[in-house]
Parts: C-alpha cells; sequence; structure tokens
C-alpha cells in the first residue's frame, strides 16, 4: 500500500513531514539511499520506536501530560503548542532533578543547563509516532488540535450535579466523549516542581509492557516482552541476538536472518563507497584499510551476497518498501559483485549518489573541491534502533518490573 497526503494547510503539512521523518529515522547521512530497507526492517521487528527516542519513560509521561491539559482552558492550535511545549521544559528540569544518572538521555536538559533554549526536536515531535503505534494517543492526528477542540469541549460542557460525600471524579465530564489518551494511573504532579525520575516504577512498566504486547502483535518486540525473553537479550548488540533468538518463531527468526544479512550488504555497499571518496580525496591509508576490509566481508560473507539471497530480502520489503530504485540497485551491485566486475560496480556507486543528492551535491563527483585528505568516516553496521532505543526500553521495563 502507498502512503498518501492530502495538504489542507502549513500546520497540517507540517505534522504531516515530521511524522514521515519520525517513521524514517535519523542518523548518518544515508549516501546510496539505503535507509527505505532498513526502515522496513526496523518498523516490522520493532514498530515504534525512533533513533531520536532516548527513555521509555516519555511514552507515559506525555499521554498523562495532554490528559492533564485538556481539562484547562486552551484558545486554540498555537496556545496548545506553547502551553506543551512550556510543560515539556518544566517537565525537563523535574527529570534532571529527580534521575540518579543525571541528563543523560533527558531530551533538552543539556541545552537547558547551557541557557541555549530548547530543542527543536521537542519530546511530543518525537515520540508522537511511537505513542500513536502503542495506542497511547489517537493515531494520525494533530496533537495540538486534538488538545484545543478537547479543551473546548470539556469547557462547554455541563458539569455533573455533585454532593458533598460524593467522591466525585470528573474524567468523564466530557458528554458523550471517551477518554482519548491512555494513561498507567500515575500521578505526575504536573503544575509543581517536585523531581521525577526517568526510571521506570513497577506500575508503569507493566503498563507500558502490556500496551506494547497488545498494540504490536507478529512483531520481535512484542514477543520478547510477552514471552519474557527480554529479560535475556539486553545485553547483547544487534549483530549477536541470533545466538539467543534460535527457539523463537521462525518467521521471526527469518526475519531477523534477513535484517542482518541486509545490514552485512549495505555496509558492504557503503564500504565500497568510502574507498571510492578516499581514493578521490587522496586519502591512501583509509583507502587501503577500507579496500582490506571490503575483501574480507566479501570473502566471509560471499554467500549472503549472492544475487539469489538479496533477491530475498527484496520480497521481504517489496510491499513496505514502495521505491523501485533502491531495491534495483542492491540487486544490480549484488549481480555486479557475483561477476567480480568492480569497475562497473564503481560506477553504479557513483551514478546511485549523484541521481540521490544531484550532479552539485554528488561527493564522489565534486571530491576535487572538499578538503584533500581527509578520508571518509567509516561505515558501520545498521542496528535497526536495537543498540540503542529498543534495548533501552527493553532495560528500563526490566529494571521497572523488578521495583514493588
Amino acid at each position: 500500500m502507498e502512503l498518501g497526503f492530502v495538504s489542507f494547510n502549513q500546520d497540517a503539512l507540517n505534522r504531516a513531514n515530521k511524522v514521515m521523518k519520525l517513521l524514517q529515522g535519523q542518523g548518518a547521512v544515508d549516501e546510496l539511499g539505503l535507509g527505505r530497507i532498513r526502515d522496513a526492517f526496523s518498523n516490522t521487528m520493532f514498530p515504534g520506536m525512533s533513533v531520536l527516542q532516548t527513555h521509555a519513560k516519555y511514552f507515559l509521561l506525555l499521554p498523562a501530560l495532554y490528559a492533564h491539559l485538556e481539562k484547562t482552558r486552551i484558545a486554540d492550535v498555537r496556545e496548545a503548542r506553547s502551553i506543551v511545549r512550556d510543560n515539556e521544559i518544566k517537565i525537563t528540569y523535574r527529570l534532571m532533578d529527580g534521575s540518579a544518572n543525571g541528563s543523560v538521555g533527558i531530551i533538552g536538559a543539556d541545552m537547558l543547563r547551557r541557557g541555549e533554549g530548547y530543542v527543536k526536536y521537542d519530546p511530543t515531535y518525537v515520540y508522537q509516532a511511537g505513542m500513536e503505534t502503542y495506542g497511547l494517543i489517537p493515531y494520525g492526528g494533530n496533537i495540538y488540535a486534538t488538545l484545543a477542540e478537547r479543551s473546548a469541549m470539556y469547557q462547554n460542557s455541563p458539569k455533573k450535579i455533585r454532593g458533598s460525600e460524593d467522591g466525585f471524579d470528573d474524567s468523564n465530564d466530557l458528554t458523550g466523549n471517551r477518554q482519548i489518551f491512555c494513561t498507567c494511573g500515575e500521578d505526575y504532579g504536573f503544575g509543581t516542581r517536585e523531581p521525577l525520575s526517568i526510571a521506570l516504577n513497577h506500575r508503569e512498566a507493566e503498563f507500558l509492557k502490556q500496551k506494547i504486547v497488545t498494540s504490536t502483535p507478529g512483531s520481535l518486540l512484542s514477543y520478547l516482552l510477552d514471552s519474557g525473553l527480554y529479560k535475556n537479550v539486553t545485553e547483547y548488540l544487534f549483530d549477536d541476538l541470533g545466538n539467543v533468538l534460535k527457539d523463537i518463531p521462525e518467521e521471526l527468526f527469518h526475519t531477523y536472518r534477513l535484517a542482518l544479512r541486509y545490514s552485512r550488504y549495505a555496509c558492504l555497499l557503503r564500504v565500497r563507497y568510502a574507498l571510492l571518496y578516499d581514493i578521490a580525496m587522496k586519502a591512501d591509508d583509509a583507502a587501503e584499510v577500507e579496500q582490506a576490509r571490503f575483501d574480507t566481508m566479501l570473502a566471509e560473507f560471499r554467500n549472503e551476497f549472492v544475487p539469489e539471497a538479496i533477491e530475498e530480502i527484496i520480497r521481504f520489503v517489496s510491499v513496505k518498501v514502495t521505491e523501485e530504485s533502491c531495491k534495483a540497485f542492491i540487486l544490480k551491485t549484488s549481480k555486479l559483485i557475483a561477476n567480480r566486475d568492480f569497475e562497473e560496480l564503481d560506477r553504479q556507486i557513483t551514478l546511485r549518489e549523484k541521481t540521490l543528492k544531484g550532479l552539485k551535491r554528488s561527493k564522489l563527483i565534486n571530491a576535487k573541491e572538499l578538503q584533500q585528505g581527509k578520508p571518509f568516516e567509516s561505515p558501520t553496521m545498521m542496528t535497526y534502533r536495537w543498540n540503542t532505543i529498543v534495548r533501552t526500553v527493553l532495560t528500563e521495563i526490566k529494571d521497572g518490573l523488578r521495583n514493588e
């Protein structure tokens, strides 16, 4: 299925662009356009996760904040955004004061400490797609417009008549409207300056665990949490996960193996790109290192790089990746590598970068204009968000469940 978007106004357009960026993930510049397939694997195995995310706590704090704010007076979308951002800054200070590890992974903490304002990618921006995936907030809407609408409905709705002895709860005051922000029931004391811990307590950890399990069925993430295997895998990097995933359902293990294969093949192509770049920049020592690395990888994983093996990857992502040029590129290069036609391989890599970035921005074509002698940063393997946010969330849930 191909995604589309109708632009009704600039705010809606900005919202769509932000969500697309989150779904695509962030990271190093993708010189060869290999990220689309990487993201297809990431979203299949670990839906709702983004490399911009830092801690599990935000999945719980933000819906609770929205549920709190919808009962306040909010005039319009612009004011909603301003109010949310002001509260995010207050929460950041509270997390800084209440977390054992200081500001590590607390969004915006470093900038606030230096007096440089707040981050461009605030917590709502970073976590919105994930919160939608886990059913914590409504899917596909503008959170600020939703808050403004809910505030107006709340302010205009008749209040229930209550006696002095009633245990009155105004959570259902929105007549005819269900509560749309799913919270774990914790009182985070919004409006206070009490320190907040970035760590999860038992209630938070159990709630988030169940929300992820029920909202992402069939994913590796859901299986790890539901089976209890998450307790044993957080010490492993993505490349080594195969050692502990052998007994999981075959379909999930097959996805992991294909993802690992693509990670190796994408790294091989990027190493070749780095080699070409270093040669063009006259960074001879670095070029020798990349050539040796290319030869070693090709010898070690030759069977994983044959056209038939790459075709299996393409079949797996065929529906998830609609950009045909990326799939055509990796298949064509695999055939060239199988035939040891490295001259044509280098030409295709150069052409791929020029096609993606344009003639003026292509580094390989315009190498003479760049700082000579400075090598390309040696490529690393793709980890599909596992080594960063996925492992962090699983660890924090595991630690939280230990706390009674």
